[in-house]
């Protein structure tokens, strides 16, 4: 099995993707992906299969892609995934806050007026407003969202890649 790494994305990154892939057998190259930061391939050279994985080191990364200036560019992955007939799956590498098991539950993992990362201040985004934003990638272009530990992530990249995981 090889695994494309995006090239853009910032090297040695994902330290825990590498290690896993070298101790499962795993090849991994880097090349520039059309969408997303991992994709099979069966030579290598040109992404195989219609699934894509995008991942953010936490929610605040998925709120920056989408609540700021960075939300145009964001879209654009999304269509551009969506016009290629690619499953793009945005994998958020984070504890589940609270015990939330839905991403469609983020509005309640607030604290007043804020929303709260490992007890501290994260931004004053509405909640409300995130979470229809994410409906909206979700409805409009197919995108989905999806949570993990940073130890679960590597095994989840490879199980959704390979369709073992919805």
């Amino acid at each position: 099995m090889i695994l494309i790494e995006d090239s853009r994305q910032q090297a040695g990154k994902h330290k825990n993707i590498e290690d896993y892939c070298r101790k499962n057998g795993i090849e991994l190259v880097r090349k520039c992906l059309s969408v997303g930061d991992y994709m099979l391939s069966e030579d290598g050279e040109t992404p195989s299969g219609n699934i894509s994985v995008d991942t953010k080191a936490d929610i605040m990364e998925l709120v920056k892609d989408v609540m700021s200036n960075d939300h145009r560019r964001f879209r654009r992955e999304c269509e551009r995934a969506n016009e290629l007939g690619i499953q793009l799956i945005i994998l958020v590498e984070e504890e589940v806050p609270f015990g939330i098991i839905d991403f469609w539950e983020v509005p309640r993992w607030k604290n007043g007026n804020k929303w709260h990362m490992r007890g501290e201040p994260m931004t004053r985004i509405e909640p409300k407003v995130f979470r229809k934003a994410l409906e909206t990638m979700t409805r409009k272009y197919g995108v989905e969202f999806r949570y993990c530990t940073r130890k679960q992530c590597p095994a989840r990249v490879i199980k959704y890649l390979k369709g073992e995981l919805k």
